[in-house]
């Protein structure tokens, strides 16, 4: 487990959830220092047998032990635990574990300075859901084009609210937080940027010899910049002209970018200060913490 000086690394965060934004949620807690508990039911998370590589991915450095809450000995277990964790993760629908007599009121009577997060589908009803069916209901497909295909953007965000749900509660002593599912993609939901979709030649991907390179020159200086660097002086009213073939600044760019391989074009680039970078090949990233403390 990675030790980030910035948390308490005795404190405990118990992860009782299942799927993608729980666990995504108690990995990035589990990244910040804490020492996370999963606590899975005997069937298990459904995702480890549907996808078992994103499940591997999604637990890294967490301890994970079996608890059936259905018993009285996995509720008595669950509230010893819980009387020692700072916070406390659950996916179930609201409702549930009240009835199982684990609920936050319960929880939090044994420990009132334990952080309860619920991660909820929606604020005023009790309905089951999935990403698809939140983006839907929040009118962010349509807006999105196809990206809820490729990306669970309701859960994704929905996973740095629970931390960020979680963070707060912890600052302010305890509490109990509910994050909805149905809301969390609209901290994403700003209205189109326009010109970085691809369609002008300063923000764009371009054929290299060998791979691809992502062109990002969207500031003024920096493509006059660009295009002095490759003495291309007639490029310099066109930066925002369109990616088409018919358009010989883009064919332009396109053919000088086939001169070399897309390494060699972003040590070119690293050289004359441009954002400017090759495409790589993707990877699970084996770290997620995207910070360092400097002072």
């Amino acid at each position: 487990m990675r030790v980030n000086p910035m948390a308490d690394t005795s404190s405990i965060v118990l992860d009782l959830t299942r799927l993608l934004p729980g666990p995504l949620a108690a990995r990035m807690l589990a990244e910040m220092g804490y020492q996370v508990l999963r606590l899975e039911p005997p069937s298990g998370d459904p995702a480890r047998q549907h996808a078992p590589e994103v499940y591997a991915w999604l637990n890294r450095g967490k301890e994970t032990r079996t608890l059936d809450l259905k018993s009285e000995a996995g509720c008595e277990k669950l509230k010893a635990l819980a009387g020692e964790a700072v916070a406390l993760l659950e996916t179930n629908r609201p409702g549930v574990m009240e009835r199982l007599g684990v609920g936050p009121d319960v929880l939090r009577a044994e420990n009132p300075g334990l952080t309860y997060v619920r991660i909820a589908g929606y604020r005023s009803e009790n309905s089951p859901g999935h990403d698809l069916a939140y983006l839907a209901g929040a009118g962010l497909l349509d807006h999105w084009e196809g990206a809820w295909q490729k990306l669970q953007v309701a859960d994704s965000t929905g996973a740095f609210w629970a931390v960020i749900a979680a963070q707060q509660g912890m600052l302010l002593g305890g509490g109990f937080y509910e994050v909805y599912l149905a809301e969390t993609a609209n901290t994403l939901a700003y209205p189109r940027v326009p010109d970085i979709d691809g369609s002008a030649v300063c923000y764009s991907v371009y054929l290299a010899r060998g791979g691809k390179v992502a062109l990002t020159v969207l500031e003024p200086h920096m493509w006059e910049r660009f295009c002095r660097a490759l003495n291309r002086e007639d490029w310099l009213s066109g930066a925002f002209s369109p990616t088409n073939p018919e358009n010989p600044v883009y064919r332009g760019i396109q053919q000088t970018f086939m001169t070399q391989n897309a390494h060699e074009w972003e040590a070119w680039a690293k050289a004359e200060d441009l954002p400017l970078r090759a495409v790589q090949p993707y990877r699970a990233p084996a770290s997620l913490l995207p910070w360092k403390r400097i002072g």
